[in-house]
């Protein structure tokens, strides 16, 4: 993980922005685009989607979604 986190928080996927940072298969992710009922994630040069209606999402000290 690049970024100091404070904690997680598990929200809808329709309110998660590209570059925020995501927990997905017990990885760290970041959010590309949200269309067509898919959440788009990307991790270097891998890239993957998630249909699921809520996602964990990384909260900056704020208790804002952190991003990337």
């Amino acid at each position: 993980m690049t970024a100091h986190h404070y904690g997680t928080q598990e929200v809808n996927r329709g309110a998660v922005q590209p570059g925020m940072l995501v927990k997905h298969k017990d990885s760290v992710w970041t959010a590309s685009a949200n269309s067509r009922g898919k959440l788009f994630l990307h991790r270097g040069v891998e890239r993957t989607y998630t249909k699921e209606l809520l996602v964990v999402v990384y909260l900056d000290g704020r208790g804002n979604g952190l991003s990337h």
